[in-house]
């Protein structure tokens, strides 16, 4: 019995409303004279933020340990810790580092200050006395950075939600929906054995029915487990010999081989610092590709090798099937996509895209060159270096 799971999450809507009606951003304004922190206050007022003032670095610090700023506008010269000092400790402190700091300065207009206030990793450097709509655009550019910072943040959390709404709905998948699948299969056959001679052509054809379909919804649901699973977890590196993995792959199309009379050439191929999964699941995908898809009129024949390009080792596996309509290029490698026929060629259409997400994980590509009728070849690299 397939067992009830409630899955509660904040809908969408809320959430995007969410992200639209945030509070307006902070700006830090810094000065010793209470008539500048003033005349700086009302030029930024009409701009949708919060206006916090400190008349020293000290103040400005501690307000900066305590709220996240947008901007920071620095007056330069200030008694105790000036403005250069302020920015530097700013920098140096990990919550503060990376928030733009506008440094507001009456001092020498020589190239040496702003120079300084680059080094520091200032982002601008004015002059008194202040030009009103310039100070205005200069601090708005960086409001809408931050704000567009602060909704992507948002956004990836959705999308991280929904990744993990994703994964639960696969545990979900692989842990409660393959028991009755598994036993659906179990069944027919048990059928199968029982009552051979009971059943009549037809009965035996709506059993084998029962029995494929219950197979390949098993392969489907564990194809969308792996799936969903790309990407959740640290890629893990080891040494890969790929000749070896070639061999246990080929073993287990053993069946398959033999009953098409196909041939299957193994190049000199290198062993690799990669994701062991991930080049079985390369080799396994494309391998029984190129036996599956093919139309009788000949024995199937595979061909794999790899080369140094580069930093990367590019992989090819050739095959003489019925090849793709280059208009499909990317299409191919999209989940669930097919082109035939569950009758003519089964198949979950999960298996490429598998292939493609994991590769781009470890900084690999894929794409392939065919011709219609006269096979196709799939090229896929690995970095030497992930």
């Amino acid at each position: 019995m397939v067992r009830e799971r409630i899955i509660r999450a904040e809908p969408r809507e809320n959430l995007m409303l969410g992200i639209l009606r945030d509070p307006a951003p902070n700006i830090l304004i810094v000065d010793d004279r209470k008539e500048n922190l003033l005349a700086t206050e009302k030029v930024l007022r009409n701009l949708k933020v919060t206006i916090f003032k400190a008349n020293s670095g000290n103040e400005a610090l501690s307000l900066m340990l305590r709220h996240k700023f947008a901007a920071v506008l620095l007056d330069v010269q200030m008694p105790e810790m000036d403005g250069f000092e302020t920015a530097q400790l700013m920098q140096e402190h990990e919550s503060m580092h990376g928030t733009p700091i506008i440094f507001v300065t009456a001092i020498s207009k020589e190239e040496k200050y702003a120079s300084r206030a680059a080094d520091i990793g200032a982002v601008d450097y004015i002059f008194k006395p202040i030009n009103a709509d310039i100070l205005r655009s200069k601090v708005k550019v960086y409001l809408d950075l931050y704000v567009q910072h602060q909704q992507i943040l948002k956004l990836n959390d959705i999308l991280s939600q929904s990744n993990e709404e994703l994964e639960r709905f696969a545990y979900i998948c692989s842990h409660d929906m393959q028991e009755p699948v598994r036993m659906m299969y179990s069944y027919s056959e048990l059928l199968e054995q029982d009552y051979a001679q009971v059943l009549d052509e037809s009965g035996s054809k709506y059993l084998r029915f029962i029995a494929g379909n219950a197979r390949h919804m098993q392969k489907m649901i564990s194809d969308i487990l792996t799936f969903s699973r790309i990407g959740r977890e640290a890629p893990a590196l080891e040494t890969v010999k790929c000749d070896e993995i070639i061999a246990e792959i080929l073993s287990e199309f053993e069946t398959t081989i033999a009953a098409k009379k196909a041939r299957v050439i193994v190049e000199s191929l290198p062993v690799l610092r990669t994701s062991n999964t991930l080049m079985r699941v390369l080799f396994q995908n494309l391998i029984g590709n190129g036996l599956k898809f093919q139309d009788g009129s000949r024995s199937p024949e595979i061909t794999i090798g790899a080369e140094e390009s580069n930093d990367v080792w590019l992989f090819t596996v050739r095959d003489n099937g019925i090849g793709i309509d280059p208009s499909f290029k990317e299409k191919v490698f999209s989940i669930f996509q097919r082109f035939y026929r569950q009758e003519e060629f089964p198949g979950t259409g999960i298996g490429l895209s598998t292939c493609k997400k994991f590769l781009e994980i470890y900084g690999g590509t894929i794409w392939f060159k065919s011709v219609p009728g006269q096979g196709s070849c799939f090229y896929f690299s690995v970095p030497q270096k992930p």
